[in-house]
């Protein structure tokens, strides 16, 4: 007696029929998968976003606005000369967004705001103002890590050039305040580097000076010395030197949840529960 083996696949025709049959199972995959989403959707910690807007200041655009004449142009043709690198402005938008995303800058931020316990939050205690376990203290390399995977986030917009800079935390008004006080932190250190670069060409121009008497060059390196000056004066007096701020970030509603996104959630267990119930009956129908 030979014995028929199942069939290999299952048809829409097959399948339409025994849904209806095994609606009760069906009902019981919704229905359960459903009620998980809805209890991880309330149980889930609420995180927040909070978005800075800005635009890269192009080196010459702040230095045009200065009344004083002379130009920058001038450097590239004497930088083979007085040993002082082009300034250039062709990458300053990489330049100030990889510093943005940089590592110093989350190490600085951190540091100064003393961040591990709140980012670590699970492993401090409140209460004695220690860690829960002394074996087992988060690092700075591990907040860095941290802050700059799951807290902070920085986009382009190439066509326009404005770049946005997130941070999502489980409180609106820290959410938004972090965001504003990255940018400041940024701008902070970009102006005096650039002070700092700006103040040792100068001396080393006045050291070339110095050392030559031929007429030409000294006035060359005079402009030069003169577009270095204004370079310092500009950042000295702009506290937005690098980073132009076109719309500060603002707390959030407690509502407008960057996640977890509960009709999303909700929505998709909805879906997996029907999905689920529809395979448990196709295979009960393959067995037979």
């Amino acid at each position: 007696m030979t014995t028929q083996s199942p069939p290999t696949q299952i048809t829409l025709e097959q399948l339409l029929p025994a849904m209806a049959r095994g609606w009760r199972l069906l009902l019981v995959s919704f229905i359960s998968v459903t009620a998980l989403a809805v209890i991880a959707a309330f149980i889930i910690p609420a995180r927040y976003r909070a978005e800075v807007v800005v635009v890269p200041v192009k080196p010459e655009d702040a230095r045009s606005t200065s009344t004083q004449s002379g130009s920058l142009g001038q450097l590239g043709s004497l930088s083979s000369i007085a040993g002082i690198a082009g300034s250039g402005s062709g990458n300053y938008k990489d330049e100030y967004i990889t510093y943005l995303q940089s590592r110093t800058v989350a190490a600085h931020f951190i540091e100064e705001n003393k961040l591990l316990p709140v980012l670590f939050y699970k492993k401090w205690n409140e209460q004695t103002k220690q860690w829960a376990d002394p074996s087992d203290v988060p690092s700075l390399a591990e907040g860095i890590k941290y802050f700059n995977e799951h807290v902070v986030s920085v986009q382009e917009e190439r066509r326009t050039g404005i770049v946005t800079l997130s941070v999502v935390w489980k409180t609106p008004e820290l959410a938004a305040d972090w965001a504003n006080q990255l940018i400041a932190r940024a701008n902070h250190d970009l102006r005096e580097r650039a002070i700092k670069d700006s103040d040792a060409s100068t001396r080393y121009l006045r050291e070339e000076l110095n050392k030559t008497s031929e007429v030409e060059l000294r006035q060359a390196i005079y402009r030069v010395m003169e577009n270095e000056i204004k370079t310092s004066m500009l950042a000295n007096v702009h506290e937005q030197y690098a980073l132009k701020v076109i719309d500060a970030a603002r707390a959030p509603d407690l509502s407008d949840r960057a996640r977890p996104k509960r009709g999303a959630l909700i929505a998709a267990g909805m879906l997996l529960g029907m999905m689920l119930g529809t395979l448990l009956i196709a295979l009960r129908l393959r067995r037979g």
